[in-house]
């Protein structure tokens, strides 16, 4: 029993739970499930055994559960409602999770991210090899690109490009530059750019050089190996799909999508086009319903939405669907309130980089900032424990109020 409970308490249980449940994310959800478990398990069976540390901002996704609780009063789908809440629970289980397990150091910090990079980078050349299998079975070479590259293991491109691009940041600015780390580097941005994420690519290149202007750590060797990153990332770009996406998106008519009274099954969408014209789905569905300050309900507002398509006679395939934009879906479910919780949360990361001068919660805000603009990415289970998992450790080791009350 002693034994098991040295086990539970002690600091390097939690590197390896930690890297596990965020290496688990990518794979069936099932995983992700049972290892997010096994690490509630063991922080609450370790609480037993040592004083508690609270941080404020553990607060903030309890907060926004809260509110998604408060919905079931007010929503407009009460079934739905209450499957998004099942879904929505690690918003309530992870803060509990790091508040319960014993008081941790950097060393988990890096043995986690670290070991959650080497697990993007095995599956970087995983994709890669089944790509290439299928090329020389004779498919083209858009299997090396976007969705098509992960499609072996029902991923989505934009998903892992978010885990990609934070792994690859972290490797940059945290670890030393062996021939091992170099590799690791490599291969992550190349699988960044393969992955054909306009939005991740730029932010990642843009939080590289913020970092790198904060640090001032420019050297004459630092700019050859990152000229040479960036050589090579420019010539993928000109010889992938992405460049053909990235000019598809530049024809995007947006005055279109915002005023055309009606569309049809062969209309020109692009992944701009789209979003400009759901956010012109939300005005109008506000301007109709009186949800400023509820909103419809967690998880409620997917028939509203297909039911304002089908008015605009939108392609019946979109009708599935979402706003396919973090804020304006918090804001349609959960109302103001719940949008103020969702950028407080940001807030928090800001303010823990600015307190501690620590690089990776600014890398976390500007990647999440600018991909809430096109994804709802923590209303789905592998973005929502991703970014629930490296916040929580973050505020965990990196608070964002210097004065964090203790509780036994």
């Amino acid at each position: 029993m002693k034994k098991l409970i040295d086990i539970v308490c002690a600091e390097k249980t939690y590197g390896f739970l930690i890297g596990g449940l965020l290496i688990s994310i990518p794979l069936p959800y099932a995983f992700s499930s049972i290892a997010l478990i096994v690490l509630i398990a063991a922080a609450f069976t370790s609480s037993f055994f040592h004083k508690k540390t609270f941080r404020r901002s553990y607060w903030l996704p309890v907060a926004l559960f809260g509110i998604m609780l408060l919905s079931l009063i007010w929503t407009y789908d009460v079934g739905k409602s209450l499957r998004g809440i099942e879904r929505q629970l690690p918003f309530l289980l992870l803060p509990m999770a790091f508040w319960l397990m014993p008081k941790l150091s950097t060393k988990t910090f890096h043995k986690s991210l670290y070991l959650f990079s080497v697990g993007m980078a095995v599956l970087a050349v995983l994709s890669l090899v089944f790509s290439g299998v299928l090329f020389l079975s004779g498919r083209p070479k858009g299997v090396f690109f976007y969705h098509s590259l992960v499609q072996h293991f029902d991923l989505n491109a934009i998903y892992i490009s978010v885990m990609t691009s934070l792994s690859l940041l972290y490797l940059l600015f945290y670890e030393k530059r062996s021939k091992w780390n170099v590799l690791l580097i490599l291969l992550l941005a190349g699988f960044l750019l393969l992955l054909s994420s306009k939005n991740l690519i730029i932010i990642t290149v843009l939080a590289a050089l913020v970092g790198y202007a904060i640090t001032r750590k420019i050297r004459l060797k630092r700019v050859l190996f990152l000229g040479a990153i960036g050589a090579v990332l420019i010539t993928l770009f000109f010889y992938s799909p992405l460049k053909r996406r990235w000019d598809v998106e530049f024809s995007t008519n947006a005055v279109e999508a915002l005023t055309c009274e009606g569309f049809n099954n062969i209309y020109p969408w692009t992944g701009t086009s789209f979003r400009i014209f759901q956010a012109r789905v939300f005005y109008e569905l506000f301007e109709e319903y009186p949800v400023f300050f509820t909103g419809f309900g967690i998880n409620a507002a997917q028939d509203l939405i297909a039911e304002k398509q089908n008015e605009y006679f939108v392609y019946c395939g979109f009708n599935t669907y979402n706003f396919h934009n973090q804020y304006v879906q918090t804001f349609a479910e959960l109302g103001v309130f719940g949008f103020l919780f969702l950028v407080l949360m940001l807030a928090a990361l800001f303010r823990s980089y600015w307190l501690n001068k620590e690089l990776m919660p600014l890398f976390l805000f500007l990647v999440m900032a600018s991909v809430f603009l096109t994804e709802t990415y923590i209303w789905r289970q592998r973005g929502m424990i991703h970014f629930l998992t490296v916040y929580c450790l973050i505020i965990h080791l990196f608070p964002a109020f210097k004065k964090n009350p203790e509780t036994t």
